[in-house]
């Protein structure tokens, strides 16, 4: 079955009220999701055990057998992932239950599994249609229709006051205003452009140094993703000398967590040096294991807002992708210590400056107040970033009618059921749109023949033309 509902209805809530009558009932449950943030989330509410969706279908044991698996966040699930757990439901015996919004933002791998199977199969859902997160009713309202009618939620934003348009030079500052001035360790600011972050976090930061909230940081070495492609990291000859290597899983010679060098290609392998000093044959089966990253020189003071771009998980010391952490105090060394005790390790430099945040990183967070930059951000996106604070919601773009009409756009991708079904509607039109063309002539040039000549071909096309609709008899 699947549990669908709109952004701050409630489904988390009601995911654990479904855990507590099923365990009552006797079923074993196992709570999954495909990110890790997505995980750690339905831990804190009572999914002690939650794993990941890849590691459940890499398990697959059978301790699995006949469990109830309940998958939040279920329309970030791809094709393949949804393929392989519906065979490892009929193998175990298991009890589905989808819980997500496909109206949000979809998974990263090809297909929208949960929409396809909403739209094409016989999957038994329930709604929920009251959004709770948003207090304010007129707030609340705007979120209503984004969901199905962007435009229409676009200016009930609008008319409550939350969009106001700045010239593109002049908006990081006003954003930094805006955000220094809430209570900033509830807010969030979300951008549609990396650039536009870049922007927005330089403005805070400088803000947050004049208002004596940040004092002169340390600069340490970071380290972010340029979010290359399984097809680009594919692709040898896109690699150049001095690029780093960042492995999230382990192959031979390398760790995981471990970064390295690349030295150059030799035999169709990528050559790199590991940090023992050794070298390591890098091939194109090993793309999915590692990112593409470049360093760069980051300051970061006491009270930074940093955001964690890695997954990591040692002794002592885990981080997760798309966290949100606070500074308390950074060594001379670089060494960085946050507020709830943790210090990242060494080896561990995925972060950047935490104060704006793309769309898809908000995702699955609840902010008392949020702040929205850009003139463009498809239906979807907006959707997700508006729908994060509880209480107020700000909008600042340069070009209000671009950004309204962007809204409007879907990223939606079609699945290949709906291209196959498109293309024979397509293939019926010509079909048919040739026959009553071919028609209309020979009734034309019948007309100007003799009326006996008329009468036979009459006759003789009759039976034919009355199955074609739109030609009379």
């Amino acid at each position: 079955m699947n549990l669908r509902g709109a952004a701050g209805t409630g489904k988390t809530a009601t995911l654990q009220e479904l855990r507590r009558g099923l365990i009552e009932a006797g079923r074993d449950v196992l709570a999954v999701a495909p990110t890790v943030s997505a995980v750690e989330e339905l831990q804190k509410v009572g999914f002690v055990n939650a794993v990941t969706l890849e590691r459940l279908l890499l398990d697959g044991g059978p301790h699995l057998n006949r469990k109830t698996i309940i998958v939040d966040e279920a329309g970030m699930v791809s094709s393949r992932q949804m393929g392989d757990l519906l065979n490892l439901a009929t193998q175990r015996t298991l009890r589905l239950v989808f819980s997500g919004d496909t109206s949000q933002i979809q998974s990263v791998e090809a297909g929208d599994a949960l929409r396809i199977l909403e739209k094409e199969s016989h999957l038994k859902s329930t709604a929920l249609m009251e959004v709770q997160r948003q207090k304010p009713k007129d707030y609340r309202e705007a979120i209503r229709e984004l969901r199905t009618n962007p435009e229409i939620g676009f200016d009930k934003l609008e008319a409550i006051g939350a969009v106001r348009e700045v010239a593109w030079l002049d908006r990081p500052t006003a954003i930094a205003c805006a955000y220094t001035e809430s209570d900033n360790k509830r807010g969030l600011v979300v951008c549609a452009t990396h650039d536009e972050i870049n922007r927005v976090n330089e403005a805070i930061r400088s803000a947050r140094k004049q208002k004596g909230e940040l004092s002169e940081g340390v600069a340490v070495t970071a380290r972010i993703s340029l979010n290359w492609t399984t097809a680009q990291k594919s692709d040898l000859y896109n690699f150049t000398p001095g690029q780093i290597l960042g492995f999230h899983r382990p192959v031979q010679g390398i760790g995981k967590n471990e970064t390295v060098e690349v030295i150059g290609i030799e035999n169709r392998r990528l050559r790199v040096r590991n940090g023992k000093g050794g070298t390591v044959n890098v091939t194109r089966k090993h793309a999915k294991a590692f990112d593409v990253l470049a360093a760069h020189s980051l300051e970061v003071a006491p009270s930074e807002k940093l955001l964690l771009t890695a997954n990591y998980q040692a002794p002592g010391f885990r981080a997760t992708n798309g966290e949100l952490v606070t500074v308390s105090r950074v060594e001379s060394n670089g060494r960085i210590h946050l507020e709830d005790g943790r210090v990242l390790p060494d080896n561990f430099k995925n972060f950047a400056h935490g104060y704006a945040v793309t769309a898809h990183r908000s995702q699955g967070k609840s902010v008392d107040s949020v702040i929205i930059s850009g003139d463009g951000m498809t239906k979807e996106l907006f959707y997700v970033a508006a729908s994060r604070g509880r209480h107020t919601v700000q909008v600042f773009t340069s070009d209000k009618e671009q950004l309204r009409c962007s809204v409007a756009e879907s990223n939606v991708r079609r699945s290949a059921s709906e291209l196959a079904a498109k293309s024979g509607r397509r293939q019926h039109q010509r079909i048919f749109r040739g026959r009553a063309a071919s028609f209309e002539s020979a009734i034309h040039q019948a007309e100007e023949r003799p009326s006996k000549v008329r009468r036979q071909f009459s006759q003789k096309s009759r039976k034919e033309r009355k199955n074609v609709p739109g030609i009379s008899r």
